[in-house]
């Protein structure tokens, strides 16, 4: 049965919320996608401060109780954006890795390249993890989801170091080297996207391979298990 028109939340009078002001009866699904991506485009252009309910779904073209009927608040759609985010650049990474040649050495050197690449290498994308890190420490949910979208990246990145340093014969602590990994790869990708006058994404990638060469030719870095434990 179909609702009363006056019962449906998502409807909205004039066109003054902007692009989406005629979305009025479409599926919960879309509907929240709507809500997701408008809160994306708020925190990328007015930061965490400005984007508020009324902001939003201005610019979903939606009426404001849908936040609270599909996310509860402003707070957790905040941090659904984050997760749903946090997929889609892993989606990202994954199709490159399908992408590549079956060898390790080559998977692990898409990865490198796709990291360096739109829709990963991004201004508006830095805009919308800044947002997120400031409220990691405050913010429970948002620091769950930070450890788990965190720690699959680093899952897969030591998967692929596992894998590229085996078929190289060489003896590294992988989980060690996935988290240096990680930490140069967010390095080069945070400075690219701050000024990227500065250098090219080319050159991120030459950098980064630079490692991959070192760590496949036995030049681990203090990372081999075979290196002495260090000094006390």
């Amino acid at each position: 049965m179909a609702e009363p028109r006056s019962a449906s939340p998502d409807r909205v009078p004039d066109d003054k919320s902007g692009p989406r002001a005629k979305f009025t009866r479409e599926l919960p699904a879309v509907r929240r996608r709507a809500l997701i991506e408008a809160t994306a485009r708020c925190l990328a252009e007015r930061g965490h401060g400005a984007t508020s309910v009324r902001e939003v779904c201005a610019r979903a073209g939606v009426s404001p109780g849908l936040v609270r009927h599909y996310f509860g608040g402003i707070d957790a759609l905040i941090a659904e954006t984050y997760r749903s985010i946090g997929s889609h650049v892993a989606e990202t990474l994954a199709v490159a890795l399908d992408s590549a040649d079956a060898t390790p050495e080559a998977r692990l050197r898409a990865f490198i390249d796709a990291s360096f690449r739109p829709p990963v290498l991004d201004p508006d994308l830095l805009s919308i993890w800044l947002s997120f890190w400031a409220l990691v420490r405050r913010d429970e949910a948002i620091r769950q989801i930070h450890r788990d979208v965190y720690a699959a990246y680093r899952r897969r990145l030591e998967g692929l170091i596992a894998e590229a340093v085996a078929s190289h014969s060489r003896r590294v602590d992988t989980a060690v080297a996935a988290l240096a990994f990680t930490a140069m790869l967010d390095g080069l990708w945070l400075e690219l996207c701050l000024d990227p006058s500065v250098f090219t994404p080319e050159d991120a990638v030459r950098i980064a391979n630079g490692w991959v060469d070192g760590l496949l030719s036995g030049n681990a870095m203090g990372l081999s298990r075979d290196d002495p434990a260090p000094r006390s």
